[in-house]
């Protein structure tokens, strides 16, 4: 049997945020953004850059102080992710992008 799982809460936090990976037309990126929102699975950006779903990136996500007890007193967290949403953002020619965390990175 199947057991459903209940999907992690967003918090809406706007956290610093260093994304890399590749666009859709293959050129390799590296920008700093914002997270919209996060919850324990993934997150959501806004980005100008054409992502296509199943995309993988690398994130580094700057942790506040009240925050770092959860990730074990590191102040950026690392992160391996896969884009799993796309849709248009109210900024002009920007997206929302949803991502799922893979994974932790070393240092």
């Amino acid at each position: 049997m199947v057991e459903i799982t209940e999907r992690s809460k967003r918090v809406m936090l706007h956290l610093p945020l260093d994304v890399s990976g590749q666009e859709e037309t293959g050129a390799t990126f590296a920008e700093s953004t914002e997270t919209v929102n996060i919850s324990g699975g993934g997150l959501c950006f806004e980005t100008h850059r054409i992502l296509g779903l199943g995309s993988r990136l690398t994130l580094h996500i700057q942790l506040p102080e009240a925050l770092r007890k959860h990730f074990g007193g590191k102040p950026i967290y690392r992160a391996r992710a896969m884009v799993c949403r796309v849709e248009p953002s109210h900024s002009l020619g920007a997206s929302r992008v949803g991502v799922r965390f893979l994974g932790e990175l070393e240092a």
